[in-house]
This record gives structure tokens, sequence and C-alpha cells, in this order.
């Protein structure tokens, strides 16, 4: 009766091994899985294809250091109202770093005249350097004229 003991216990015992053996397997199984889909998205994006970045920059963005690569398109985005006279007028400081490419006025969706619009101006980077983007807000035919807002931009292209 002691054999027939020893035997169950052994057979109880085995049972408990395999348990604990396909438990750990699932547990490094489960971690694998975990590791192959974080992983990727941990990973450096793919190198620049001269794209546009696709959210815009506005005159919330003023206060930070915008960091872009070479060969980069990106947008800027400011209201205006060209019926009251004033306009944006574009100084880049560094035109070898960064060139505008366009500007483009869209007024507002409800078409009431009166009502201001905004306007988007699309640049790209050039070359490794830094520069300041300044935006003034005028009636470019008024010469001694103050601008009524100014936005500016730091952009370092690495």
């Amino acid at each position: 009766m002691s054999t027939h003991m020893e035997a169950q216990c052994q057979k109880t015992q085995k049972t408990n091994e395999d348990k604990e053996w396909y438990a750990f397997t699932m547990m490094i199984r489960n971690i694998l899985l975990c590791v192959l889909f974080i992983l990727p998205s941990c990973a450096s994006p793919a190198k620049n294809d001269g794209s546009v970045i696709t959210r815009p920059f506005s005159a919330v963005d003023q206060d930070r250091v915008i960091v872009l690569s070479p060969s980069h398109a990106f947008e800027i985005v400011l209201p205006s109202n060209p019926t009251t006279g004033y306009s944006w007028a574009l100084h880049i400081s560094n035109s070898d770093v960064v060139k505008n490419v366009s500007q483009k006025y869209v007024p507002h969706a409800s078409g009431r005249v009166g009502v201001g619009g905004n306007t988007t101006w699309t640049l790209r980077t050039a070359k490794v350097g830094e520069t300041e983007l300044e935006f003034s807000y005028l009636r470019q035919w008024e010469k001694d004229a103050e601008p009524t807002r100014v936005v500016n931009f730091t952009i370092h292209v690495r």
C-alpha cells in the first residue's frame, strides 16, 4: 500500500510540476508578445520623408523652440482679417535655414463679410541652423505705424 501511496504522490507532484511549467511558459509567452507590440512604438521615427507636419503651428507655439529636420515642410496659421486693411508681414532672420514656400488666406467658413479667417504659411527647412520668424500684423501702406500684433517663432534645424 505504501508503494501505491508513493506512486500517487509522485503522480500528483508530476502534475503540479506540469502546471507550474505551463504557467511559466504562458507567462514568458505573454511577456514576449508585450515586448513585440510595445518595442515598435518606442522606436525612433523613420527617416524624414519631407512631409508636412500634420499640426500647424500657431501663436500659442511662439514661446517654444521648434526643432525640425532639414528639408521638412511645416505650416504656421495666424488669424487675420484683410477687410480691416491689416495683413501679416513675414520676416525670416536667416533665409538660408527656412524658406517661405507659400502664403494663403482662408476666409471664415460662414462666408459673411467682415468676419476674419486665417492666413496659412507653408515653409520648408533648408539647412541646419537657427532662425527667427517674425510675423507683424499691420497696414503695410502706413509706413510709420507700429504693428498691432507681433508673433515670433524660433526655429532650430538639426
